[in-house]
């Protein structure tokens, strides 16, 4: 009898307090977190900078500050053997070389990709299926994957973040070049940054990487899987920040130290040369975003053997301007820990052991050359390049005899004019960062695609969903035509009486201006990342910026909470990147109401559950279905977790 009596108050309890805290409970941002969230932002505008660019940033900084193992520890003896032999045909290349300046002799000559002719690139695409088939090393992964693998864990962890991420990925990129004989062509994904739409690009097509958007099933890593038996996930375009363009990297020359292009920098400095290599993983999204999973891309390589040649024409300008970048390396405080010049290269096997400052040494750039960016008007001669404006530009996967003409030069955003060498280039430091208007309203027709990875392993069954609201208000001066008078009635500064009270918090004017879509339809994302766990949910809901204020809910997913609570770190943001601010309903009497939050809440699995084990049961628990023939009734409860976009003139954790 008690036992029925416990039941029934427990059911009733769960029916009159669906959301109360405690099973879904705000808890403090980790320290780490939050004041790399202030240091990212500081001096920093919300009207010039967008907020997802701080959040990623910060966000794959503390990921990988949590990794405690190493995935090499896994690797057989035979791979072990066969690595270090790629390591040691490196050390042998230059030790040929040391007593020469000039690199003519090196088979090691690098170009852009859509310079290179079909049989060009049909030997490097070819040789990477190669790798990708080849399980005669090791039986339990391929060559390619073996290769893969050095870039995680706590390797990862040291590889990024610090002046480290130089050195050591150009070691890595020239261990697979050496494994395929065949050098690796570099991705100028700057031109493409320069398109209206740069998911339009041609790069993503059948000819060359594949589709961009969900599993990858064309071009020649179609059909790829990933050490998990799961197809590669792309997601281009979906991060709300566009690709670096040429700015970026006339912002690196500009500069004349290392310390003054390698992390840490305060705020989201132009300068910072990961930075723009974040913006690259994130604008590609899916395993791209993950750094322990982004070398199951091959696009890895190829963006890769890019950063290193932004680093190549640094160090020449150094050599210009009288500086030894052999003697540059970082020193002082400031510098990560892991990334001071004494500290070994913890990413096996090398022959013999090696410091961060041994792998700026100028033995590395001997045994490498580079063909010259593609320059107007010819652009390297390439039919997949065009020249507008002066500038070099990536043609998009069109129709008719021309593939993919870019057919409007006059929406080119202009690209500004910096005088080489000199510190006072005139560079904005946030120009580059805004997704253009063609690229948004692009990312609306387009799904999303989640890896359901975590900590390594795809676990689609370990995923649990919540219900989130998200409340958008009118971004301020957007503009619908929507009376025969061309009034636009859907502006709350022309509402009456009570309704001009909305709107009241919309006081940013941003630098940039987020064109809407003709319609009024756009996205918001909504996104969990674990913070005791390394895994991302990505979900979006449909809003409507033509009213006042709109709201939708969506299901997002985090790690089913065991024996263990799961505890993440939620953040939202528009199709432009600008993001959202938490709030989290309290009980006050009889009613609820919101207060602002953190962000990041503990998941737990005490009764009565807070969160849904599928999306379909997440979507059922909205609804009460009709059995009379009126149709599904909406629960119209108040949602734990809610994300309002109202374009405050502060960050979201500025309160905290």
């Amino acid at each position: 009898m008690s036992r029925h009596y416990s039941y029934r108050f427990l059911l009733g309890l769960a029916l009159c307090l669906p959301f109360i805290f405690g099973k879904v409970q705000e808890i403090q941002t980790p320290i780490e977190l939050q004041e790399c969230f202030f240091y990212k932002s500081l001096n920093t505008s919300v009207a010039e900078v967008p907020g997802k660019l701080i959040e990623d940033f910060c966000l794959r900084k503390y990921s990988l500050s949590q990794y405690e193992e190493n995935t090499q520890k896994n690797i057989s003896a035979e791979g072990v053997r066969y690595l270090e032999s790629l390591y040691r045909q490196i050390d042998a290349e230059t030790q040929l070389t040391r007593k020469k300046r000039q690199t003519t002799a090196t088979w090691r000559v690098r170009s852009e990709i859509r310079t290179l002719s079909a049989a060009q690139r049909n030997r490097i695409f070819g040789c990477l299926n190669r790798l990708k088939r080849d399980f005669t090393i090791d039986r339990t992964r391929s060559i390619y994957d073996l290769i893969g693998s050095l870039h995680s864990g706590q390797a990862a962890q040291l590889m990024h973040n610090g002046p480290g991420f130089l050195g050591r990925h150009t070691l890595y990129v020239l261990a697979l070049e050496t494994a395929c004989r065949t050098p690796i062509p570099y991705w100028d994904f700057m031109m493409d940054g320069a398109m209206n739409d740069p998911t339009s690009s041609a790069v993503w097509s059948n000819t060359f990487f594949g589709n961009g958007n969900g599993p990858v099933r064309t071009g020649f890593c179609g059909n790829w899987v990933t050490p998990q038996n799961t197809p590669i996930i792309r997601n281009v375009g979906a991060g709300g920040v566009r690709l670096p363009r040429r700015d970026a990297l006339r912002a690196l020359m500009s500069r004349t130290r290392t310390s003054e292009i390698t992390e840490p920098q305060p705020a989201m400095s132009v300068f910072s040369i990961e930075v723009h290599h974040n913006a690259v993983h994130n604008h590609i999204d899916g395993h791209f975003s993950a750094l322990d999973t982004s070398p199951f891309d091959p696009v890895f390589w190829f963006l890769h053997s890019m950063f290193h040649y932004m680093w190549y024409m640094f160090k020449n300008n150094q050599r210009a301007r009288g500086v030894d970048p052999q003697r540059d390396y970082p020193r002082g405080p400031n510098v990560p820990q892991g990334h001071e010049f004494f500290q070994r290269v913890n990413f096996m096997p090398f022959v013999r052991p090696m410091t961060n400052l041994e792998t700026f040494s100028d033995r590395y750039d001997r045994i490498v050359r580079y063909t010259p960016l593609p320059r107007c008007p010819t652009c390297g001669g390439s039919r997949y390049l065009v020249c507008l404006q002066g500038v070099c530009v990536a043609r998009s996967r069109g129709t008719g005899n021309i593939p993919g003409l870019v057919r409007r030069p006059t929406g080119l955003r202009r690209v500004r004019t910096i005088v080489r060498g000199k510190r006072s280039a005139n560079i904005d430091n946030n120009s580059v960062l805004l997704q253009s208007h063609a690229e948004a309203l692009s990312a609306l027709d387009r799904s999303y695609t989640n890896t359901l990875m975590i900590n390594g392993h795809y676990t689609p069954k370990d995923w649990v969903y919540l219900n989130v609201r998200v409340i958008y208000e009118r971004p301020k001066s957007d503009v619908f035509n929507s009376t025969v008078d061309g009034r636009d009635m859907y502006d709350p500064s022309s509402f009456y009486d009570g309704g001009k009270e909305l709107g009241i918090n919309n006081r940013v004017l941003y630098k940039q201006r987020c064109e809407p879509s003709g319609s009024g339809a756009t996205k918001v994302f909504v996104q969990s990342d674990g913070l005791n766990y390394h895994g991302r949910y990505k979900e979006f809901a449909i809003l409507d910026e033509r009213q006042a204020v709109s709201s939708a809910i969506v299901q997002v997913a985090v790690r089913k909470p065991s024996d263990e609570n799961s505890n993440a770190y939620l953040s939202a943001y528009d199709s432009c990147g600008r993001v959202c601010r938490p709030v989290c309903s309290v009980q006050k009497g009889s009613s609820s109401a919101y207060k602002a939050c953190s962000g990041s809440f503990k998941i737990t699995n005490e009764y009565p559950l807070m969160y849904s084990n599928s999306y379909e049961s997440a979507i059922s628990s909205l609804w009460h279905l009709s059995l009379d023939g009126k149709g599904p009734l909406f629960t119209n409860h108040f949602s734990a977790i809610t994300f309002i976009c109202d374009h405050q003139n502060l960050w979201p954790w500025s309160k905290y």
